[in-house]
């Protein structure tokens, strides 16, 4: 059931690959529609997984296990429940609202629709992941797909944008993964299972050491302060559909993964750091509101805002207690959306009036 999450994209792709050739005129209009009516599908049936849990239980739901290499711990383990779920329901509602937003006429329009169904795919496969290095396999599948979708639709800036944003990301994957080994080393087991590493009694400085490099990593991909220099370059060069998924969800990867591998696994130890972490929130919200205010591009200034949204719910995470929880997933959703119509509307602008300055747009509704 929860395959199908991941499939149907994944095979959506494929078949976009190869759809009838044709010029670029009448292909892209059609593959829009096609990608359009996947994304529907993806949605739909996200919204049908959410329905199907006991959200008011901790425990995970609609499990499915497959081992693929016992040998290094690596096993197809899926399973969902009141974190994961909205978040999945998210990512099916981002990729229909970025494929609205992409332009009729689009160059390469079958590599360009391809990608946007693999990383919606990537992202999926992620939020579901009870695996840790089946988690770590789809938190870095997103990483090319997204990386092409910056590099060949983006703007003036592109190249340097999407080679700063593949860097960044790929720190961020190796950080996790080293701190998902370590786990798995102090513990002396090669076992990668959630649920497993759940049970582990680490020493309280070995926690402290992971849940640190887990920050790290996770706090890249939020981005924090002063994690963030990749954001505004990406944000900016990206086109609006791009950006839609790499600020609607994509950042989501980086909140849920503390909350699911740091505050889930490591409760007294994130008490520790929790007044640290409240206090990077705070710096993120007033660094990324007062850079916002200072911006006169509006697409850059959406970008900086975006700072400020996921600082308060790194404040909501710090908290630790279920009802901050369930603040910071709810504040998760609301800025997936916010921040997706805000780049629409940012891209319509542009469209529109060929610029997105602000001393050029006053007087605008007139």
């Amino acid at each position: 059931m929860l395959s199908f999450a991941i499939l149907l994209p994944i095979l959506g792709a494929i078949a976009i690959g190869v759809f009838p050739n044709g010029g670029t005129a009448s292909v892209a209009p059609r593959l829009k529609r096609v990608t359009g009516f996947l994304a529907i599908a993806i949605f739909v049936w996200s919204l049908y997984l959410l329905f199907q849990l006991n959200l008011t239980s901790t425990e995970i739901q609609l499990q499915e296990y497959m081992p693929w290499a016992p040998p290094i711990g690596l096993s197809y383990h899926l399973g969902t429940d009141g974190l994961s779920a909205p978040l999945l329901a998210l990512n099916g509602l981002l990729i229909w609202i970025a494929v609205l937003s992409s332009p009729d006429q689009i160059e390469r329009p079958r590599l360009y629709y391809a990608m946007m169904l693999l990383v919606n795919a990537g992202i999926a496969g992620a939020f579901l992941s009870q695996n840790l290095l089946l988690f770590v396999l789809f938190y870095e599948l997103e990483l090319i797909p997204l990386y092409l979708l910056i590099a060949i639709w983006g703007g003036e800036k592109r190249g340097y944008a999407a080679t700063k944003f593949l860097l960044y990301t790929a720190l961020s994957g190796l950080l996790i993964l080293a701190a998902f080994f370590g786990m798995t080393w102090l513990s002396g087991s090669l076992d990668f299972e959630y649920e497993s590493i759940a049970t582990l009694g680490l020493p309280l400085r070995s926690q402290l050491i992971v849940l640190a490099v887990l920050l790290v990593g996770f706090g890249i991909k939020i981005p924090l302060v002063p994690l963030h220099t990749w954001l505004p370059d990406a944000y900016v060069e990206a086109s609006p559909p791009v950006a839609i998924l790499l600020g609607g969800i994509l950042a989501k990867l980086g909140t849920y993964g503390l909350l699911r591998f740091g505050l889930a696994l490591f409760p007294e130890t994130w008490s520790i750091v929790s007044p640290g972490l409240a206090i990077i929130g705070t710096v993120s919200v007033i660094y990324g509101a007062l850079s916002a205010i200072a911006q006169q591009d509006i697409k850059r200034m959406v970008a900086y805002s975006s700072i400020g949204h996921m600082g308060y719910i790194l404040v909501a995470s710090a908290a630790g207690t279920p009802l901050s929880t369930l603040g910071a997933v709810a504040q998760m959703v609301s800025h997936g959306l916010i921040l997706a119509l805000l780049f629409h509307l940012v891209g319509v602008v542009e469209d529109k009036v060929g610029t997105r300055e602000l001393n050029v747009l006053n007087g605008l509704m007139n």
